[in-house]
């Protein structure tokens, strides 16, 4: 869904037995089970733009020194390359929009590159809550922001890290799509949400 708020959602299930906190560089494949959406609501109704899978071959990496720049607290090495064009919002015409807005044919990925944790989570039974920070290249345009995350052990196999921030079109120098002549127009703040189920590398 399209809330008034833009969330940024990362649920990472990753291959550990047991889980426990890491102490040394780990190497995570993103496994095509990952998805991301983004949610919003016009002056009608909300709607919901998602790609239900996540086709490239990316990794992410914990505790790597060779990261991008110096950053302080856990590094990581990882970017999601999002397909614009693989978009759907369930309405032709609303999908149409979104794509033309993000300038899908002149920058035809949207692109999410992870720099740090500031602590490496412990993946307990209780939910931990941590802050990290991304870079986000939408239209041609970078903005480096800091998400909050929420840790927490799933299972003896698995962890979710669960992630939040509010971005608007105005941040990336976007104006919200409209439709049907402007009598249906898109709010300014978006939720964006997507789900990582990562593989460990041994």
């Amino acid at each position: 869904m399209y809330y008034a708020n833009f969330l940024l959602t990362l649920i990472t299930c990753t291959m550990l037995t047991p889980v426990r906190p890491l102490k040394e560089n780990t190497t995570w494949v993103v496994q095509s089970s990952s998805s991301i959406s983004i949610n919003g609501r016009t002056n009608i109704s909300r709607f919901s733009c998602g790609v239900p899978q996540y086709t490239e071959p990316d990794t992410i990496k914990f505790l790597n020194e060779g990261c991008r720049g110096k950053t302080s607290g856990i590094p990581l090495c990882g970017i999601l390359k999002i397909n614009i064009a693989d978009f759907d919002c369930r309405n032709r015409m609303m999908t149409g929009e979104f794509k033309k807005t993000l300038q899908y044919q002149k920058y035809p990925h949207l692109k999410i590159i992870f720099l740090n944790l500031e602590k490496m989570p412990d993946f307990g039974t209780k939910p931990e809550f941590l802050k990290g920070q991304v870079i986000i290249e939408l239209a041609g345009v970078s903005k480096q922001l800091e998400i909050d995350y929420t840790a927490a052990k799933e299972n003896d196999q698995s962890v979710t890290l669960t992630g939040m921030r509010q971005i608007s079109f105005s941040d990336f120098n976007l104006d919200p799509p409209t439709k049907m002549g402007g009598l249906v127009r898109v709010n300014e703040i978006i939720d964006v949400q997507f789900l990582l189920c990562l593989r460990k590398l041994e």
